[in-house]
């Protein structure tokens, strides 16, 4: 998984600070930080959300620490939920992927790549394991029968990455079929050998078509697990992801 690294500009907010000032008034940078895992079994393929459009300001919650961080009233926001209009400049992430055996030694191979939708994208049906509410603009998971679509946030704006479905897609299935290979995009794979877990860290900068959160924004990772299984589960993947970014509220 190889991307660019982040740099800051020299006309980018500064993240260091709390809060961003312009004419007479000041808006608060969001801070946003959270964890997931996920297993995705041999001979499936799982989405994994980074950004989402949500209408509101999604959950916060209070800085835990010592007494001069929470006396400041710092809070965090741990979800990927992004306020319509709001600006995303770029994400760290930190990844570990790993046998979900840890006794497994088979050889695993696996792709990563990208989803990124805009607006309209979503709704036209053609995403294959993503629907759009024509009415909200929330991009929900789908599985492949086309059954009814399930939440990725909550109203509150908290992810809820139990309701990924299992996606039934090889690399094989992957390469025959033209529709999917225009949203799932940058494929690359990646080998495990002898169950050594693979480690991923940076900043990333966020594409265009996703940098602003609006109707139908949705910005996110897949991963298609290829392999075959000796036995039992040994070729089931676990993945942890634990990402940051900052989010800038539209200016009114």
């Amino acid at each position: 998984m190889a991307w660019g690294r982040y740099s800051r500009k020299s006309n980018s907010f500064n993240s260091g600070g709390s809060v961003y000032q312009t004419g007479s008034s000041t808006y608060e940078v969001r801070r946003h930080s959270l964890s997931t895992t996920i297993t995705v079994p041999q001979g499936k393929a799982r989405i994994v959300p980074l950004l989402a459009y949500h209408a509101s300001e999604p959950t916060s919650t209070a800085v835990s620490g010592s007494s001069k961080i929470t006396s400041s009233g710092s809070k965090i926001y741990p979800t990927l939920a992004v306020e319509e209009g709001s600006r995303v400049g770029a994400i760290k992430l930190d990844i570990t992927i790993e046998p979900a055996e840890q006794s497994s030694s088979n050889i695993i191979n696996f792709y990563t790549g990208r989803i990124m939708t805009s607006f309209h994208d979503a709704p036209a049906g053609q995403i294959y394991g993503l629907d759009g509410d024509t009415t909200t603009g929330v991009i929900k998971y789908n599985d492949e029968a086309g059954g009814s679509a399930t939440d990725m946030v909550s109203s509150s704006g908290l992810l809820t990455h139990d309701s990924c479905p299992d996606l039934t897609l090889t690399n094989a299935n992957y390469e025959e079929g033209d529709v999917i290979k225009h949203w799932w995009k940058s494929k690359r794979k990646n080998v495990m050998f002898g169950g050594q877990p693979i480690v991923y860290e940076r900043w990333e900068k966020v594409p265009k078509k996703v940098k602003r959160s609006n109707k139908g924004m949705f910005y996110g990772m897949y991963f298609i697990n290829s392999s075959t299984a000796v036995e039992g589960n040994t070729d089931d993947l676990k993945i942890k992801i634990q990402q940051t970014f900052n989010e800038v509220p539209l200016i009114q």
